[in-house]
């Protein structure tokens, strides 16, 4: 693989504040210290940020938390403190009373409850972030190192990733290894103050591409409930997400990240959730026997999502409204519209044990799981194919080490009697894992994965793959 040298010079500017500590680059809980909590009044409790004072220092309102804490002491250079940036986020207190001051830094990231075992979904936590052009500006360098050994005992066509749509059908026997570690990421986490709202922008990578090149996942910016960028869809749900080290996951998981602008607000209640997005949109379809023409985009992608968060539970339902075409050559384009909806939902059982479930069906939204959208109902015409999925799987921590993830999911496509019977239109999935993590941000698995796949005229074929994985996140 070529060298990216545009890459590698971002890194170092990047990484360079690590080279030396000054007053100026500190990690954020130290500089924290020196903030100061407007205590007058609890409804109009502000954060302020710079080590200045009021200008009236007889006013009692004000109190400094380093008075509370005892004095700060700047680290010696080059020996900055590597305690994390984020705090747990206590309540504001009033520091005139006898309770130690406790502060909850703007930076800080919600963490969810039922993120137990392996998660390569969700963007790394923001603890450990470094301070890098001052004190009311943190940046976050994640990832991690994931290398994967593969053994598949039967044929498939994806040795990468278990993608059941490339199970082969009467294909002859065979077997397969592979070793590659194209699923290592890396992602930028910044996040500054202004006009006291939080600015935050988020870059993601990995290499699972052609040739193994650097290529984009995310990169969003976002500030109040707005977000703009390329990220997850709002028609899935994260925390429902199967904890697999296989990379493709569930066959009923919607795991399409695409452009989009979207819009999140509390409605009625602090638990619940309203998010609504346009969203970039992408059609495929079988073209009808005897035509030729291509897919079009007449309006983007219209998302919406409603989200219910308990203390032990989370629940969303998901919808989609699309308007898709296709231009046979020389005519007019022909449209459709298409609609989705998603449920899914996530139990804490205990501590230790969670299970996620998944419903989605809909019409003409094959492509959010890389299937046809549309196929030839006659010589020359064609309809959009009605999809029906469904996933169950749990989660559980044997003990602080060792926990493991069992998931099954199917999902079907509607076939038309036009549609080429090679074409899909049953596949199953099913993976066990146990992860045993012997060190702290290391982790060793193994995993079991079968899958199957039906096509349209009946023909079927299954594969069994084993997959052994290691991963070192970045701290």
């Amino acid at each position: 693989m070529q060298s990216n040298p545009g890459l590698f010079t971002f890194l170092i500017f990047m990484l360079a504040p690590t080279l030396g500590w000054t007053q100026d680059h500190l990690p954020l809980a130290n500089a924290a210290t020196a903030a100061r909590i407007r205590v007058s009044d609890p409804q109009e409790t502000q954060t302020y940020f710079g080590d200045s004072r009021p200008e009236t220092a007889s006013d009692t309102r004000y109190a400094t938390i380093d008075e509370a804490t005892g004095p700060f002491v700047p680290p010696e250079p080059g020996t900055a403190s590597l305690d994390p940036i984020v705090q747990p986020l206590p309540e504001y207190t009033d520091l005139s009373s006898s309770e130690e001051a406790r502060f909850a830094s703007p930076f800080s990231t919600d963490s969810s409850q039922f993120d137990i075992g392996l998660n390569l979904y969700s963007a790394p936590p923001f603890a450990g972030g470094l301070i890098v052009f001052g004190p009311n500006v943190a940046m976050k360098i994640g990832g991690f190192v994931k290398a994967d050994f593969i053994y598949d005992f039967n044929p498939i066509d994806s040795t990468d990733s278990f993608v059941t749509t490339s199970i082969p059908v009467d294909a002859p026997p065979r077997t397969n290894s592979r070793f590659h570690a194209r699923q290592s990421r890396l992602s930028f986490d910044t996040r500054w103050l202004s006009d006291d709202r939080v600015i935050r922008i988020y870059v993601e990578g990995d290499f699972f591409s052609d040739d193994d090149q650097f290529r984009l996942r995310q990169a969003f910016g976002e500030v109040g409930s707005l977000l703009v960028g390329r990220t997850w869809t709002t028609f899935t749900d994260v925390a429902a997400a199967p904890a697999t080290l296989d990379f493709e996951g569930s066959v009923s998981n919607v795991n399409r990240r695409q452009a989009q602008a979207r819009w999140t607000q509390m409605i009625f209640h602090e638990d619940l959730k309203l998010a609504l997005a346009v969203e970039d949109t992408r059609f495929i379809i079988d073209t009808p026997t005897g035509i030729t023409g291509e897919s079009r985009s007449p309006s983007p992608d219209f998302v919406g999502h409603l989200r219910l968060d308990r203390e032990r539970a989370q629940l969303q339902v998901a919808s989609l409204f699309r308007v898709v075409g296709f231009q046979p050559t020389g005519q007019s384009v022909i449209t459709k519209s298409a609609w989705g909806l998603n449920f899914t939902g996530v139990y804490l059982i205990t501590e230790t044990t969670k299970v996620y479930s998944q419903i989605l069906f809909g019409e003409g939204i094959g492509s959010y799981r890389d299937l046809p959208d549309a196929a030839p109902t006659a010589v020359d015409q064609g309809g959009l194919l009605p999809m029906f999925g469904w996933m169950i799987g749990a989660t559980h921590n044997w003990n602080e080490s060792l926990s493991s993830n069992f998931t099954y999911a199917q999902n079907d496509l509607g076939t038309t009697a036009f549609q080429n019977p090679n074409d899909v239109d049953q596949t199953t999935y099913l993976s066990a894992n146990l992860i045993w993590s012997p060190l702290e941000r290391v982790k060793v698995g193994v995993e079991y994965l079968y899958g199957t796949r039906t096509n349209v005229n009946g023909a079927m074929g299954d594969a069994h793959r084993l997959q052994a994985s290691f991963i070192f996140d970045l701290p």
